[in-house]
């Protein structure tokens, strides 16, 4: 079989089609890096130029979808990135009806959009 590129190895293996060789892909968070868009796009570059997978999944803060609604988290130093969660804002079935509509062109959102553009 000959050589595939990354897009058409990644197609055939969905498509259930033989591939050259699995397609490989690892992620990993990157604490301190996930809070401004520049420092995530630039430690996914280095991540994908380093090992060169087959597909680069964006991994900004676990917490980031959340902390717009005012969910307050906790960094406690770790290198994978776990955070501690210091509150919560769904308490009871009927919080979810509370939660207001974000404007994702602001927050963290935003902020791991910003990173993936660049």
């Amino acid at each position: 079989m000959d050589s595939m590129n990354k897009r058409e190895r990644l197609e055939a293996t969905v498509a259930g089609e033989a591939v050259d060789r699995p397609a490989v892909a690892l992620w990993r968070h990157f604490p301190g890096d996930d809070q401004r868009a520049a420092d995530l796009a630039a430690a996914h570059i280095w991540w994908q130029q380093t090992y060169d997978f087959d597909l680069l999944k964006v991994t900004p803060a676990s917490s980031y979808c959340t902390q717009d609604w005012g969910v307050e988290i906790e960094w406690r130093g770790g290198d994978e990135g776990t955070s501690a969660y210091r509150n919560h804002i769904i308490d009871r079935p009927e919080d979810w009806l509370a939660l207001p509509v974000l404007d994702p062109g602001r927050g963290n959102l935003a902020m791991a959009r910003e990173a993936v553009r660049l």
